[in-house]
């Protein structure tokens, strides 16, 4: 045990230390009262009552702050609900306060030695955060494929699941959200925010058949016999009946007292909640009115859009001599057209994207066919980019590595500016242990995007390969 006052190390059975004289008996029993905590979080924690542990292991780092077991334990416990950063953050407290033999150490390498997995927590924290923007601005649908995501890439991550619960339960999809809350209680079985979520899932008692009941059973109750005793009568007292009177003026006084203040509260808090009523609809009612408004605006910027393309292929002349010229241009242009009409997440531009990529637009003859050649491929070809990245970026890190470069390449050669499947290429590359196709992505990342997020780690792993 180690002295509060002087840090000197000193037996644990001494009521004081031996060299300063510092009177060590209150600072034992917050010491025991904090292994006390961490032993209540640890039986906790086995059986997955992960909260009751967090708070009971908060406690116990509130009397003692270098309790390096209980910091290691809680931040296992972050980790186990998808809390990454939060775990690492008491993982590294931890080495602060015990540099060595520390378990926490194992801990924070055994996160950075698998770059794959540690991407792809950051990757599920990010989609995440643009899932909660998404279903703030009331785009439930991208939010839903976002927060999939998240729970493929970190099954444990409590949070997506309460967040795509509620989703649920605000597009009444009551079946869904309750098998996401019991995935939950699962990682977490007494999580305040899963029971609570699935209590707003359960239907409400009836009152009727429970009052019907208790009337029933009171009035097959047989009523009790008094016997009979023998009658006597009493000399009148004065006393008695006059204090009854008081009695009576005094409790009715006493009532008005008490039940005259309770009206009125009553009466100002019926009032209260009819304006807050009154509140709640009138926001709701707004919350339409802007949503609708928003619909209304996107289609009208769709409808001018393809007013526009239509105008484009009028416009356009085919050529006496090839009229066949410009059909895949016409194609294409007619299948974009088509799918703008559809929801955003239910467009499929990928076949339009390989439809445009092989046009030889050398041969056009017309300023408006090469214009709407154009327009098209600045429209189509960065989203389908986007898309054959994310698809790309989940084969890398499910370690496939082959075919996430077959996927990766063609999201490069949709949009050579996307600076994510460039490092991935050569990523990809470098796990398959070709270095020299590695090297030439990463110098691409590093001579083209030096102000990208991907320029440090590129240059990190361009000097690995060159060290080699």
């Amino acid at each position: 045990m180690v002295c509060p006052n002087c840090q000197k190390n000193i037996s644990g059975n001494k009521k004081s230390c031996n060299h300063c004289g510092q009177d060590l008996t209150l600072y034992k029993k917050v010491l025991m009262a904090s292994n006390m905590y961490y032993n209540n979080g640890l039986a906790r924690a086995k059986v997955r009552d992960l909260s009751g542990a967090i708070t009971a292991l908060k406690k116990s780092l509130e009397l003692n702050k270098a309790n390096t077991d209980a910091r290691n334990l809680l931040g296992l416990i972050y980790f186990e609900m998808g809390e990454t950063v939060a775990a690492l953050s008491e993982w590294v407290i931890s080495k602060h306060f015990k540099p060595d033999d520390n378990d926490a150490e194992r801990y924070i390498n055994a996160v950075q030695e698998n770059p794959t997995k540690l991407d792809g927590l950051n990757q599920a924290i990010k989609r995440y955060n643009n899932a909660l923007v998404f279903a703030k601005q009331g785009s439930d649908d991208l939010a839903t494929i976002q927060l999939k995501r998240v729970i493929s890439l970190n099954p444990h991550f409590l949070r997506a699941y309460h967040l795509l619960a509620l989703i649920y339960m605000k597009n009444q999809d009551k079946e869904r959200a309750k098998k996401c809350l019991l995935k939950a209680a699962k990682i977490d079985v007494s999580n305040t925010t899963t029971l609570k979520y699935l209590r707003e899932l359960e239907a409400q008692p009836s009152l009727t058949r429970s009052t019907e009941t208790s009337s029933n059973i009171d009035n097959n109750q047989p009523s009790t016999i008094m016997p009979i005793s023998s009658y006597r009568e009493d000399k009148p007292n004065v006393m008695a009946f006059v204090n009854l009177v008081i009695g009576v003026i005094i409790g009715l006084s006493v009532s008005l007292f008490l039940l005259i203040p309770s009206i009125k509260n009553n009466e100002v808090s019926n009032k209260n909640k009819d304006v807050v009523d009154y509140s709640e609809k009138l926001a709701a009612l707004e919350e339409k009115d802007t949503a609708i408004a928003k619909l209304q605006d996107e289609k009208a910027q769709l409808q001018l859009k393809l007013d526009a393309l239509q105008q484009e292929l009028d416009s356009i002349e085919e050529p006496n001599n090839n009229p066949q010229l410009y059909d895949p241009l016409f194609e294409a242009s007619s299948l974009y057209m088509n799918e703008l009409t559809k929801r955003e997440r239910d467009r499929e531009l990928l076949g339009i994207a390989e439809i445009l990529s092989t046009i030889d637009t050398s041969q056009f003859e017309s300023e408006e066919s090469l214009q709407l050649y154009e327009r098209l491929t600045q429209e189509i070809f960065p989203i389908v980019s986007d898309q054959l990245y994310d698809e790309g970026h989940d084969l890398y890190s499910a370690g496939k590595y082959e075919e996430a470069l077959e996927t990766l390449n063609m999201s490069y050669n949709y949009n050579s500016d996307n600076v994510d499947a460039i490092y991935f290429i050569a990523r990809s590359y470098h796990r398959l242990e070709d270095y020299e196709n590695a090297r030439v992505y990463y110098e691409i990342v590093i001579n083209d995007f030096s102000d990208s997020r991907r320029f440090n780690d590129a240059k990190q792993f361009l000097n690995s390969i060159s060290e080699d």
